[in-house]
C-alpha cells in the first residue's frame, strides 16, 4: 500500500511539472519586426561571440557578423522563434563552455490585422429613434499574417473605436469607447458615420526588448443613420 501511495506521489508530481511546463510556454523575450534590440552580455572579455543557435527559417547556430562587443544590437526582420546564445573570450585566448542554461529565447511578433463588421443581425443602418437592440453593434477581429501561433503568455486586445473621417484617419483624435469589443454605438445624427477599432499586443511586464509598435487599426467602416418620421397627428373625420 506505501509502495502503491509513493509511486502516486511521484506520478502526481511528475504531472504537477508537466502541466507547469505547459502552462508557462512562451519565450523569454519578445520584440517587433524591424524594430532594434539591445542586448547586454556584461563582463569585460577580449572578444564576445553572439550565436542565433535556431531562428525561423531553420537557420541553426549562425554568428551574427559584426557584433563582437559586449552589447548586441540586432534588428529582426523574420516573425518566429529565436534562440540566441553568447560566447566570450578571455585575454588568454581562452573560449567560454557552451551553457545551454543560459541561452535566451525571443519571439518576434508577426503582423496582425483588424477587421471591423456588424455584430449580429442588425444592419450597419439604424433609426435615429432606435433603442439599443435595434442599434449596430461593431465587432472587431485580429487575424494574425501567416500561419504562426502566438505564444500562451501574448495575446491581441481589442478594441479602441474611433469615429473618424472617412478616410480613416485616427490622428489626433480621442478614442469614442476604450477596451470594448463589441461597440454598440450610440450615434443618432442623420447621414453616415465612420468607425475604425484598434488592436495592439498584450505582452507580459518586463518581457518587451524593441520599441512598441504603433497599434493597429482597421479600415473606416460606413454606419448610416436614417431619419424616424415625424409621428403624425390623428385626425378622425366626423360623419355626424
Amino acid at each position: 500500500m506505501k509502495s502503491t501511495l509513493t509511486n502516486l506521489a511521484k506520478f502526481a508530481l511528475v504531472f504537477v511539472l508537466v502541466f507547469i511546463a505547459n502552462a508557462s510556454m512562451g519565450a523569454n523575450y519578445y520584440a517587433y519586426k524591424s524594430k532594434q534590440v539591445t542586448i547586454n552580455g556584461g563582463g569585460t572579455f577580449t572578444e564576445y561571440k553572439w550565436i542565433l543557435v535556431t531562428q525561423p527559417d531553420g537557420t541553426t547556430n549562425a554568428v551574427i557578423a559584426g557584433q563582437t562587443t559586449s552589447a548586441l544590437t540586432q534588428t529582426f526582420t523574420d516573425e518566429g522563434q529565436y534562440k540566441l546564445r553568447l560566447q566570450v573570450k578571455n585575454a588568454d585566448g581562452c573560449w567560454s563552455d557552451v551553457d545551454t542554461n543560459t541561452d535566451i529565447d525571443i519571439f518576434v511578433l508577426p503582423d496582425f490585422t483588424v477587421t471591423v463588421a456588424p455584430d449580429g443581425l442588425i444592419p450597419a443602418s439604424y433609426c435615429t429613434n432606435a433603442d439599443a437592440a435595434n442599434r449596430t453593434s461593431l465587432k472587431a477581429t485580429a487575424t494574425i499574417t501567416g500561419a504562426l501561433t502566438l505564444p500562451s503568455d501574448v495575446t491581441i486586445a481589442l478594441a479602441d473605436w474611433y469615429k473618424t473621417p472617412s478616410t480613416g484617419d485616427i490622428t489626433a483624435l480621442t478614442a469614442v469607447a476604450t477596451g470594448t469589443n463589441p461597440y454598440l454605438l450610440t450615434e443618432t445624427t442623420v447621414g453616415s458615420h465612420y468607425y475604425v477599432a484598434t488592436g495592439r499586443y498584450n505582452i507580459p511586464t518586463g518581457r518587451l526588448i524593441s520599441a512598441a509598435n504603433a497599434a493597429v487599426k482597421s479600415t473606416a467602416t460606413t454606419i448610416t443613420i436614417n431619419a424616424a418620421p415625424t409621428t403624425p397627428t390623428i385626425t378622425p373625420v366626423a360623419v355626424n
